[in-house]
């Protein structure tokens, strides 16, 4: 019994060691690296692009011809500037009935009120019977109702005869013009191409940006930002941020956000692309790691680690791209984190893996 039990261990521990072999043959080789802290204020350069800070399509809501055209592209306009005249004789004419119209009630009604009043002077002398006093008295009001009905036709042909004058809802400057004196224009146009004119204001811009998640996250209301254009060589412009849509694109994996450039001078024009430079405070959660150790999956960053020899999945904020490097935000990292470098896309959460170095790797061409 002794010599059988004692010849049975080795067997045991050469089974082990076979089986312990081969798990080890089965696991993923992976490179690692570890993040780098990045501690210090930096300067947060992004692109972006001006836009008008208010910009409109002016309908007119006439149907006629184009009588006048005061303004053209190129124009510097006033709030209620008149912009053009259309021709609407049908509701000149409707005006003018409108008018005759009303001053025929009033004539009725005046006539109607005189009655009425004698009749109550006739009715205490009982020159006239209470039935036909009650008579002039109702007519005296139902001509009264008569030219109230009157003069609210009267106002509505002179608000249509107004839709004639097109006037400007801003200052501005006129962008665009799609007329000419002498075209017909339609006041019930149901579509986008019926517009006179395009009106934008450009003594303010919006400076509009794609913001990452990272920068998105530290830039608030209030923030100043430098502005450059190559187009305009030596000029740096401060402009704030005013504006954010606090949601990210699920597209792009970005906030719009809008600053607030003044242009007194209208010397930078709409559609002008330039960057916005932040100057942005250190945190402790931001750290740079190699362009080839981030995972994106629908504007997502992810990283793959090795904790405890398997696979571990950490998600990130994406920012800057610095070339080899990349700059990203999780609580989750540290500085002793190891990173797989090139992960394959089989690994997943939970997968033992061994780290190999450098030289290993470049040894079996990895």
């Amino acid at each position: 019994m002794n010599s059988k039990r004692f010849t049975t261990i080795p067997l045991l521990a050469a089974v082990l060691a076979a089986s312990t072999s081969a798990l080890a043959q089965d696991r993923a080789k992976v490179r690692t690296t570890a993040p780098e802290p990045a501690m210090q204020s930096r300067a947060y350069p992004i692109p972006g692009r001006t836009e008008p800070y208010e910009f409109t399509a002016i309908f007119t809501r006439a149907t006629g011809i184009v009588k006048e055209r005061l303004f053209d592209i190129g124009d510097t306009v006033k709030t209620g500037d008149v912009l053009a005249i259309i021709d609407v004789p049908e509701i000149d004419r409707a005006v003018d009935s409108a008018k005759a119209a009303v001053d025929q009630a009033l004539a009725r009604y005046n006539n109607a009120r005189t009655l009425a009043d004698r009749a109550r002077t006739l009715l205490e002398s009982r020159a006239i019977s209470r039935e036909e006093a009650e008579q002039r008295i109702a007519n005296a009001t139902e001509y009264d109702a008569a030219v109230r009905l009157a003069e609210a036709q009267l106002a509505s042909f002179q608000e249509q005869q107004k839709f004639a004058t097109v006037r400007a809802p801003f200052d501005g400057i006129i962008s665009g013009r799609n007329f000419n004196r002498g075209d017909r224009v339609r006041g019930d146009a149901a579509t986008s191409e019926g517009w006179l004119y395009r009106l934008v204001r450009l003594d303010q811009l919006r400076f509009v940006i794609a913001a990452p998640p990272d920068l998105a996250m530290q830039v608030k209301d209030g923030v100043i930002a430098q502005i450059t254009f190559n187009e305009l060589p030596g000029r740096t412009l401060e402009a704030k941020v005013y504006r954010r849509s606090d949601v990210f694109d699920q597209a792009s994996g970005t906030m719009r956000v809008e600053l607030l450039l003044p242009n007194p001078d209208l010397s930078i024009p709409s559609g002008l692309t330039g960057n916005a430079t932040f100057t942005l405070a250190p945190t402790p959660d931001r750290y740079l790691v190699p362009t080839n150790t981030l995972v994106m999956n629908r504007g997502a960053g992810s990283l793959r680690a090795v904790v405890d020899g398997k696979v571990q999945t950490i998600g990130v904020s994406v920012g800057r791209s610095l070339g080899a490097r990349v700059e990203v935000v999780s609580s989750a990292l540290n500085r002793d984190l190891r990173l797989i470098v090139n992960p394959n896309a089989m690994l997943r959460d939970g997968d033992a893996v061994e780290i190999i170095t450098n030289t290993e790797a470049a040894a079996q061409g990895r």
